[in-house]
């Protein structure tokens, strides 16, 4: 008699996504939620590896994922443990700059990091674009802020996943 082991979850690493930053380069209340509850996911061991992206958007020196790289360093995540994708200016690019390091780095699954409101899109572009997504959602805003963020997110994903598939189909596959 074989007793059979459980299967083993393929590699996985929480991705992070870029929020907006204030001058000189201070996380937004937004980035700081994704940021924490990245470092929280990673101490608990969710995942060995942490990736942020989030290109510069003119707020400062740094861009969104050098932010994050520095905050979760100071939070205790190892700086061998963080990639970095540094040039996404949208979540369309997010997913699309973000899976080929992620799969360079053996990883076969992404577990996203973003706010609650946002999820929804970036897990749809991280799956149409190849990579099985999974969520970790942070709170996002309530009140007059969260109805504009909802309201975004309800213009902005069909509009990314309509880009998504236009780059399936230009890469063949379709």
């Amino acid at each position: 008699m074989s007793a059979e082991r459980p299967a083993q979850p393929s590699p996985a690493a929480l991705v992070a996504l870029g929020a907006a930053l204030r001058p000189g380069g201070r996380p937004s209340p937004a980035l700081t939620r994704r940021i924490e509850t990245a470092a929280r996911l990673f101490a608990a061991g969710r995942a060995p590896l942490v990736l942020v992206t989030g290109g510069a958007t003119g707020a400062g020196p740094l861009s969104e994922a050098e932010a994050m790289r520095r905050a979760l360093a100071a939070l205790g995540v190892p700086e061998a443990a963080i990639l970095v994708e540094d040039r996404a200016r949208d979540t369309l690019e997010n997913a699309r700059l973000s899976i080929p390091i992620l799969r360079r780095a053996g990883v076969e699954r992404a577990v996203l990091v973003t706010d609650r409101i946002h999820m929804p899109r970036a897990l749809v572009l991280f799956r149409l674009l190849g990579m099985p997504a999974e969520p970790a959602a942070c709170e996002a805003p309530a009140g007059w802020r969260g109805a504009i963020y909802r309201a975004r997110e309800a213009v902005s994903l069909p509009l990314h996943a309509v880009r998504a598939v236009g780059l399936r189909l230009r890469d063949g596959r379709g």
